[in-house]
């Protein structure tokens, strides 16, 4: 299983007011609370943990297919770009990368699979399905009737798992082919 999320930093720095009052209480235990508000850069630090819940979250969405607003259920662990967030007893692993205005975070049900899930990053667009599949020899991208995306292998039908997300400018499709 994975999962992924992209934020816009700009998009998210005009349109969310993380310091307005009781922001961080919604959203954030008071241990990830501390680490925000001592880091460095606390603005990055906010996008960088919800990215990272957002990815566990699309994990957990596609296990169950319920679709819920729990971010304080999901516990972040940080050690740098690497890190884990738990969800009722569970563990996922994440890898984020922080560049050119986004943060990118990719979430795995098992440390190992992050090796070998693969980005592909896209102009955020309505016809990204199309876009993805024009770029795209071997594969097709597509969605099953829970809305959950799919890589299916053009040749033998073969499925994989794949996740999407988008926000402001960006759009981020990744995908495993080995596990």
């Amino acid at each position: 299983m994975l999962g992924n999320d992209i934020v816009d930093l700009d998009k998210a720095n005009t349109e969310s007011n993380w310091k307005r009052k009781g922001y961080l209480d919604k959203l954030f235990s008071s241990n990830e609370q501390q680490e925000i508000l001592s880091s460095s850069n606390p603005e990055t630090m906010v996008w960088l943990f919800w990215s990272m819940k957002e990815a566990a979250y699309k994990i957990v969405n596609r296990e169950t297919l319920e679709r819920f607003y729990s971010p304080k259920k999901f516990d972040v662990t940080s050690n740098g770009n690497d890190g884990t967030v738990t969800f009722e007893g569970k563990t996922f692993y994440t890898k984020s990368e922080i560049k050119d205005n986004l943060i990118h975070t990719i979430a795995a049900a098992k440390a190992e699979n992050l090796n070998h899930i693969q980005t592909a990053f896209l102009a955020n667009a309505d016809d990204y399905l199309s876009d993805f599949n024009s770029k795209s020899e071997h594969f097709s991208l597509e969605k099953d009737a829970n809305g959950i995306p799919n890589l299916v292998d053009k040749t033998n039908g073969k499925i994989h798992f794949a996740s999407v997300s988008h926000h402001g400018r960006y759009l981020a499709v990744v995908y495993g082919l080995n596990f």
